[in-house]
């Protein structure tokens, strides 16, 4: 039964991949402003120890803190060594949080919009676990990076332009990021996730058993009726609820996934012959922050994270 988790990050389209592509983006600061205007007490910080293997869970009761002020990630408020370490932060959080969640440590982490090859995210090896691979069509925003606790479980199947394939154990995950100049086109999806699916059945690995990420869908039943149409067999959404509620929130509810929890860009999609989910849960995009000596939280990216467990 693997266990998967997908985050995306909010990167910009430069070509160097960097941190400074990353840190505190137009949606990132958006999504901060949007859970900071409510200044209840929300968001649940999980106890970490650097020194340890991030896929260690860590005993203790979580913490529950406000949303750090309006314009707390506004451009040049924090430097690139600054955002890298809440980066690394939410990484560990994201550990702590699925194994909650879960049950189970995280088998496999996947990052969208960041280049994990490039040296200035070398760091989050230790935070988020071993490099199994990156892939990049050029641009940061198009980048994935794939991470695990045992990096030689897990083998890449392919990548192109807003996806990368990978085999754990014997799952066929795809880790999307769709681009926007398709992901509300019907055909156009179709065709996306067709060649795809074709291309791993094509290699001798089977048909895709599950899509996860941001998919900027139109709606939310669009992937998952792409995907059915693109490989004649019926795709449905892992997550079932009206309302997301992401397990790192305290009596918080979201109506969506992105900036302003207004659409439900971020899912995971399994292919029902194949697949049998176990549990499927969310994250926000916060992580923990420290305010003129108060704890508090702050977005480091625009869309939600996703964790699932399934069986094949």
């Amino acid at each position: 039964m693997p266990t998967f988790a997908y985050q995306s990050i909010n990167s910009n389209a430069s070509t160097n991949h960097g941190v400074s592509a990353s840190n505190s983006q137009h949606f990132t600061r958006m999504t901060h402003n949007h859970q900071a205007a409510n200044q209840d007490r929300w968001h649940l910080i999980m106890p970490t120890a650097d020194g340890l293997d991030p896929h260690v869970p860590i005993h203790g009761p979580a913490q529950l803190v406000a949303q750090a002020p309006l314009g707390y990630m506004a451009k040049g408020q924090h430097n690139n060594a600054q955002f890298l370490s809440m980066i690394e932060g939410k990484a560990r959080q994201t550990h702590q949080h699925l194994y909650r969640s879960l049950g189970q440590t995280c088998d496999l982490l996947v990052y969208g919009e960041m280049d994990g090859a490039n040296s200035e995210w070398s760091s989050m090896q230790q935070h988020a676990g071993g490099l199994v691979g990156s892939s990049s069509t050029g641009k940061a925003c198009n980048s994935f990076s794939v991470h695990a606790a045992n990096t030689t479980q897990h083998q890449i199947l392919g990548s192109g332009m807003g996806w990368i394939a990978i085999r754990s154990g014997n799952v066929n995950a795809v880790f999307v990021h769709v681009p926007n100049s398709i992901a509300k086109k019907e055909s156009e999806s179709v065709i996306f996730y067709r060649n795809i699916n074709n291309l791993l059945i094509q290699q001798g690995y089977g048909a895709i058993d599950l899509v996860m990420g941001d998919t900027n869908q139109g709606n939310d039943s669009f992937t998952p009726c792409a995907l059915s149409v693109a490989t004649g067999t019926l795709f449905r959404d892992a997550h079932t609820e009206d309302e997301v509620n992401p397990f790192d929130s305290y009596q918080r509810s979201f109506t969506g996934t992105n900036s302003t929890a207004s659409k439900k860009y971020d899912v995971a999609a399994y292919n029902t012959k194949t697949i049998r989910v176990i549990k499927v849960d969310y994250i926000s995009q916060s992580t923990p922050v420290s305010v003129n000596g108060s704890d508090m939280a702050a977005a480091v990216t625009d869309h939600m994270g996703i964790f699932i467990d399934v069986a094949k």
